[in-house]
């Protein structure tokens, strides 16, 4: 389990270290309103659609999250300026988050946390059950 969510962990920071770099390397910087900026059921920003001119014409999508985050305080109708892949304009990100990206997100720190509290958790086990095992064995030195 504390390799599993070392992989959440790296499932969050990669894909979105990938889209940065790229945007940073190749992305167009556009103005780009705000189709619908909804909110899941924590109260948090949902699936934040965008609407922009693109390379074949207008492009509506959502903006892609940072690590598990979705950028907060965007409303609908509101403009907000965005970079977006040329090769794949439907890869967008707020130009805020290409220039400078969170550095960490709650989803993140949850995962990064569990890897070594369920490690820990798991040496403990083994320790204890060869102890258990030893004790055992000590007692019935016939078997």
């Amino acid at each position: 389990m504390a390799a599993g969510s070392f992989v959440a962990f790296l499932v969050f920071l990669l894909p979105s270290h990938s889209l940065v770099n790229d945007l940073r390397s190749r992305g167009v910087p556009v103005v780009a309103e705000v189709a619908a900026a909804p909110k899941n059921k924590y109260g948090e920003a949902g699936n934040v659609a965008v609407r922009f001119d693109g390379p074949d014409g207008t492009v509506e999508t959502v903006l892609h999250d940072w690590g598990g985050k979705r950028p907060e305080g965007l409303r609908a109708g509101a403009v907000v300026p965005v970079t977006y892949d040329p090769q794949e304009p439907t890869r967008v990100l707020t130009t805020r988050w290409v220039q400078d990206p969170p550095t960490v997100t709650l989803p993140m720190l949850v995962t990064v946390g569990l890897a070594p509290l369920l490690l820990g958790a798991a040496v403990l086990l083994v320790v204890r059950r060869r102890k258990l095992l030893k004790d055992r064995k000590c007692a019935n030195p016939a078997t």
